[in-house]
């Protein structure tokens, strides 16, 4: 473990249990890592289903008093939830507890702190496991969703090191593999990685749909090339609406770099000619 203090008697609450949050609680069960995991969801009915089923040891319906209660606090919402919760959680920045997050965008969470004048709060991690499904919701969590995962983590120059420790432990514990990166690039780098992939994937299925082609030949979806690139358009609509829109700038430069790569194979198909379109698939041949 990074963190040479051992953090398993904090206590640590996780809020908002959807296919992420409670996938975590499993996960930190199944490993062991916290004596005291508490749970927050906006809905009742989804942390009641976290305690009937072990996930979690409590839950409380008040954020304050919820993180009042906790050493460390995960925020595992959409990226359209987090200002309100980030104006719950502010009156404890540079305190005793531990803060980090899941959003796989963190413009939002970076222009709070910029507009709120908390540049020099030492006690909020930025985080990131690259985990997931094409599901999401409780009842689709898994427990081993963070095995071997990458997690960016993202201090900011204010952080402390043993925040930061705190941090690296909690998704440690889980089995993920960290990886640092700056806060400030993490939104470009996650539209070439993942924003663009997902984008890419909802066209795909749109046109298919607009077709009627899945009508036609219903099988389409059940194995081959287009069931593994739009296998990720099955994910929820909501939640990239939000990432896409938080992300724009990065998006709308990585969209057109696509839109130039189709136009420039559009051109080298339409010219017949073979040796062309050779080279250009070698060139797209990933390299590892």
């Amino acid at each position: 473990m990074s963190n040479k203090v051992n953090n398993k008697n904090k206590k640590i609450l996780v809020v908002g249990l959807g296919l992420i949050g409670s996938s975590l609680c499993r996960s930190l069960r199944k490993n062991n890592s916290y004596d005291n995991i508490n749970g927050h969801d906006i809905s009742k009915e989804v942390m009641e289903y976290a305690l009937d089923n072990n996930y979690i040891d409590n839950f409380e319906l008040d954020l304050g008093n919820a993180i009042e209660d906790s050493d460390i606090i995960v925020f595992c919402v959409p990226v359209d939830q987090i200002k309100n919760l980030l104006k719950i959680a502010k009156s404890f920045f540079n305190g005793n507890k531990v803060f980090t997050e899941t959003l796989s965008t963190k413009k939002t969470v970076l222009d709070f702190i910029k507009d709120n004048k908390f540049q020099d709060v030492n006690n909020f991690i930025l985080s990131h496991p690259m985990a997931g499904t094409e599901n999401f919701g409780i009842k689709n969590s898994l427990d081993n969703l963070y095995d071997e995962a990458i997690t960016f983590i993202s201090s900011l120059h204010s952080s402390k090191l043993d925040n930061i420790n705190s941090v690296k432990y909690l998704w440690e514990s889980v089995n993920c593999n960290i990886v640092e990166i700056d806060a400030f690039k993490h939104d470009k780098i996650l539209a070439a990685i993942s924003h663009a992939p997902h984008a890419i994937s909802f066209s795909l299925s749109k046109m298919i749909n607009d077709l009627n082609t899945n009508e036609k030949f219903p099988w389409i979806y059940s194995k081959g090339s287009l069931s593994d690139m739009t296998r990720i358009s099955n994910s929820d609509p909501e939640s990239w609406a939000n990432i896409f829109s938080d992300n724009e700038d990065n998006m709308i430069e990585y969209i057109n770099k696509y839109l130039e790569e189709l136009k420039e194979l559009k051109s080298k198909i339409s010219s017949k000619n073979h040796d062309d379109i050779v080279s250009f698939l070698n060139r797209a041949t990933p390299k590892k």
